[in-house]
């Protein structure tokens, strides 16, 4: 999936991090990978801070032709260290099954990573999962596009002790030499420069139970994340909806209604008709995307207020802290310390138990 004009998708520093624990697990050196990609090693909280999709794709093909490993996506999904996962989840695994962990990812994954979109449809029969890269179309994202995948279904079979029944895998790029280590990963049909990526499975197998599901927990984080990104509403209402396809849609929030409506196929009348039923406006739904996208970045980046300021399209960083202050009632960097510091004292360790 290309992305649209004057978009710059982001990937969480974390996908560094898998990249990091690949090489280590194998006794390669990450400077060897990382240096000449111009990516630097994450540490600490960097463990957050988003790197572009172009970056991620050159550092991954770098780590695949540095262990000669031409499958390295599948490998890497397969290994997953859980103890290197995000926020995102470690919130997913503790939701109650299958189905309630893909409808937490596909709801909120964009959020944490810009660069992907996330389409779940569990009503259809087979029920389907697709996760797609936002890219320039000339970056070779192969790799990305197989650990996606394949770490989705390895996650679930890990979390569940049932593997999955697929019925379908698809790739948008091109068909590698060799396809026989996919078939056997996945043990199903898989297909290449389909239109997206994507698996198809038995509808059946989303009411599985997740070993890992842990109701305290999930409540916490799922809570947590929904404050940041969704106002405390539900996050089902339209306007949210809105608020998602802005975020993705483009890095300085000036997308108009028409683009908007179309990304989410309907007429921009429509659009604005279903915002006003739920009594706001579209410039309402752009200010709550800017508000959501800040309070992101304040808590989940080491980026400057500055450079937040730059990236929601405000010229000024004073212009910036009045806006935040305006939604919030509290300063910028108020925020951010606050919230940090609720997050590392109120959210239990992660774990894969119960």
């Amino acid at each position: 999936m290309t992305q649209p004009a004057g978009f710059s998708p982001t990937l969480s520093s974390r996908f560094a991090v898998y990249v990091r624990d690949y090489l280590m697990d194998r006794g390669v050196n990450p400077d060897s990978v990382f240096e000449p990609c111009g990516v630097d090693l994450p540490r600490g909280e960097d463990q957050d801070m988003p790197i572009p999709v172009a970056k991620v794709a050159r550092l991954f093909r770098r780590a695949s032709a540095e262990t000669n490993n031409p499958v390295m996506g599948l490998s890497m999904g397969k290994a997953f260290h859980y103890e290197s996962s995000s926020l995102l989840i470690i919130a997913m695994l503790s939701a109650e099954n299958v189905r309630e962990g893909l409808r937490f990812l596909a709801k909120y994954d964009r959020y944490f990573d810009s660069g992907i979109t996330a389409e779940f449809s569990p009503e259809k029969v087979p029920a389907e999962f697709s996760p797609n890269l936002l890219q320039d179309s000339s970056e070779d994202v192969a790799q990305i596009n197989e650990y996606l995948v394949a770490f989705l279904v390895q996650t679930l079979f890990t979390a569940t002790r049932t593997p999955m029944p697929l019925l379908e895998v698809a790739f948008s790029h091109p068909p590698p030499e060799d396809a026989s280590p996919h078939a056997e990963f996945f043990k199903t049909q898989v297909r290449f420069g389909a239109k997206a990526n994507g698996i198809k499975f038995h509808p059946g197998y989303l009411d599985e139970p997740f070993l890992s599901r842990n109701k305290l927990l999930f409540t916490i984080l799922s809570r947590a994340i929904d404050s940041y990104f969704s106002l405390g509403s539900d996050g089902n209402g339209f306007v949210d909806t809105v608020c998602r396809e802005i975020m993705v849609d483009t890095g300085n929030f000036n997308s108009d209604a028409a683009v908007i409506a179309d990304r989410l196929r309907m007429s921009p009348r429509t659009l604005r008709r279903r915002l006003a039923d739920e009594g706001h406006t579209f410039r309402d739904a752009k200010r709550q995307a800017r508000e959501q996208r800040a309070k992101y970045l304040l808590v989940n980046s080491n980026f400057s207020l500055s450079e937040i300021a730059f990236e929601l399209g405000y010229s000024e960083l004073s212009a910036f802290s009045r806006a935040f202050r305006a939604w919030t009632g509290e300063a910028p960097q108020a925020y951010r310390e606050s919230a940090r510091h609720l997050t590392t004292s109120q959210v239990p360790s992660p774990s894969l138990d119960r």
